[in-house]
């Protein structure tokens, strides 16, 4: 069973059997590469069975890992793997979104096609147009969706704020998955256009970048996952943390001065940014902590003393007040209370 629980949703099949079709039309094995993603092979081209995001998010980067292509030989022309983050080291200095989004164009134009990317703004709208070199290579459109989403997502993830779509255009007919477009395109469709386009409001354009070399990292590792990520994604330095946090939990949890060098800043400009949005590290730490001692409680086989060990405590007493604290059980009760949830 493949539409089984995952933090970050599930996807159409359609992506799935649409990767599949890319391996295996450039030679690779598909069913050993859905092994290895713990995807069973027999998902392939089931309508109506989901894929579990993560799930899918590591077929595709084994792909472009395979093909050394980013758009996975569906342009036309190869995207060595790290294109997109070069394109991002290039942009995540530059002051406004504007000269960002400007500077991306001009590196990608470089490396693709002259004029792969160009920018409009008219009557308080931007467009961002994107022209295919190789339009035909796409035949199932997963290289123009990829494309319309990595823009999108990356230029809201660099001014911390998702960013509404007025309008999508698609130079493509209306294809079989179209509800997957409601949630990963939100606003008005256009289809049957001469090109690819996302348009937003203007004014966001001159909105400063809030991200850093550190952030910029995390975002990256998260990729291609990130861009399947609700709409409505959280693009905060607390969410940014909270992620490093999450990441590194099983050797202690990162203090606040190597989170701020992680994410080049100092300790004091972190603190002062946190409070800006109402909270401070501490508390993302309790949480992170309180999430994830909440989930090895459910599970029988983990002793309560191994759980505090994993969530950063060394002393299990220090433990068991923190949750006391954080839920208003002690780890023991909390466990006897789920008992029917244990894994």
């Amino acid at each position: 069973m493949q539409d089984d629980k995952s933090k970050y949703g599930s996807a159409s099949n359609h992506y799935l059997t649409a990767l599949c079709e890319v391996a295996a039309n450039n030679q690779l094995h598909v069913e050993r590469l859905l092994r290895r993603c713990k995807i069973e092979p027999s998902a392939i081209n089931k309508p109506g069975l989901r894929i579990p995001t993560e799930k899918l998010s590591r077929l595709q980067l084994l792909v472009w890992r395979l093909l050394r292509d980013e758009s996975a030989c569906l342009c036309g022309i190869p995207m060595k793997p790290g294109t997109y983050e070069m394109m991002g080291e290039l942009t995540v200095h530059q002051p406004t979104l504007r000269q960002a989004i400007t500077k991306g164009i001009a590196f990608y134009n470089l490396v693709v096609a002259d004029n792969f990317i160009e920018i409009s703004a008219q009557e308080d709208r931007a467009e961002l147009i994107f022209r295919l070199p190789v339009p035909h290579a796409d035949h199932k459109y997963l290289f123009a969706e990829m494309v319309l989403l990595a823009w999108h997502r990356y230029s809201s993830w660099l001014i911390a704020s998702s960013i509404p779509l007025t309008k999508v255009k698609f130079n493509y007919a209306p294809p079989p998955h179209i509800h997957e477009y409601h949630y990963l395109f939100p606003g008005e469709h256009e289809f049957n256009c001469s090109h690819l386009s996302i348009s937003f409001p203007d004014h966001y354009l001159s909105k400063p970048v809030k991200q850093s070399e550190g952030s910029l990292s995390s975002f990256m590792k998260r990729c291609p996952l990130e861009l399947f990520r609700q709409y409505k994604s959280d693009y905060s330095l607390t969410s940014e943390i909270r992620h490093l946090l999450i990441s590194d939990i099983e050797n202690g949890l990162l203090t606040i001065n190597l989170v701020a060098s992680a994410l080049h800043m100092t300790s004091r400009t972190l603190m002062r940014r946190l409070k800006d949005e109402g909270t401070c590290f501490q508390q993302i730490k309790d949480v992170v902590r309180r999430d994830r001692a909440v989930l090895l409680l459910t599970q029988r086989s983990t002793p309560i003393n191994l759980i505090a060990e994993l969530v950063g405590f060394t002393d299990p007493a220090a433990f068991t007040r923190a949750f006391r604290a954080w839920t208003g059980e002690t780890p023991r009760k909390f466990r006897a209370m789920h008992k029917d949830e244990l894994a």
